[in-house]
């Protein structure tokens, strides 16, 4: 049966790399509304996480932001074809528009390395082809929980290049070992961590288990840090690749407010398309004294 799945998944993404941008992303829609009107977990825990992180807002107003963010998310599960198979040409095209607001070339030209914070916000995939085709890019990801994926969805990820290592200690030695190559490394760090590579700081004023790597990357190679996204533009119009300065206070010799600056920066992206962040994911069920139970 789990072979089956496979095959299936590998099936759909290769049928969705073939059809139009508009199509893709039509077919995305209709996958959000379907999972909004189920109200499975999804849409439960994206309306909690937006309850918690939005209190100021009405319950309507809140739930026009859920309801628009499965959409997106819905989106960018149907662009994975484009992002892992479509020939690299072809997605680059789709980004239409940059706004550098950081100076990451002449920054990467110093040959001091440079970390990259890569939110779940957009299309994290896109923004990796983009990152690849322009610098010798490392990045971390989390294996699926289907393994027998793993093979496969890394050989997409690595085909422009780009070296793809697991989180764990062979992964972080390489990322660190990039930097002191002058490379470029790409973290996602909106996820939580194991406790012992975490701490708890604010996120849109809730405490999230945050990751630690990014910082004692920094406070260690003395690496400079951007932010980059690939944003959604409306009407199938593609995307636009957004680099902007991390928060200053992630440079602190003060590992706890350095990690706070992280969430700092996460939000600052977020604030720019709040309805494309992944707001499906649990990121508050631990506490600093174990399980929240926030998502009961």
């Amino acid at each position: 049966m789990q072979k089956l799945r496979i095959r299936l998944v590998r099936l759909l993404v290769q049928v969705l790399a073939t059809l139009p941008l508009p199509a893709v992303q039509f077919i995305g829609t209709v996958i959000g509304r379907i999972a909004w009107l189920l109200n499975g977990r999804s849409a439960q825990v994206t309306r909690r996480n937006l309850e918690l992180c939005f209190p100021e807002l009405s319950r309507p107003e809140r739930d026009r932001l859920a309801k628009q963010s499965l959409v997106e998310m819905g989106k960018t599960m149907a662009e994975m074809g484009k992002a892992w198979l479509a020939p690299a040409e072809q997605t680059l095209g789709y980004i239409t528009k940059v706004t550098d607001e950081f100076g990451v070339q002449a920054e990467f030209e110093k040959g001091k390395g440079l970390i990259t914070i890569v939110p779940h916000l957009g299309n994290w995939e896109v923004l990796n082809l983009y990152a690849a085709n322009r610098f010798p890019l490392n990045i971390l990801y989390q294996p699926p929980k289907l393994i027998e994926l793993d093979p496969f969805i890394v050989e997409a990820r690595a085909r422009m290049g780009t070296k793809v290592f697991p989180t764990d200690r062979r992964g972080v030695a390489a990322m660190f070992q990039a930097l002191r190559q002058g490379e470029v490394v790409g973290i996602l760090p909106d996820q939580e961590p194991p406790a012992a590579a975490a701490l708890f700081v604010p996120f849109y004023g809730q405490p999230a288990a945050t990751m630690t790597l990014l910082s004692k990357l920094v406070q260690k190679t003395g690496a400079k840090v951007v932010c980059a996204y690939a944003k959604r533009l409306p009407g199938g119009k593609g995307f636009e690749v957004v680099l902007k300065p991390a928060d200053p206070e992630i440079y602190a010799d003060d590992l706890t407010v350095s990690v706070a600056a992280l969430n700092r920066s996460v939000e600052a992206c977020v604030a720019d398309a709040p309805a494309q962040y992944q707001w499906e994911y649990k990121r508050f069920k631990s506490g600093p004294d174990g399980k929240t139970g926030l998502y009961n």
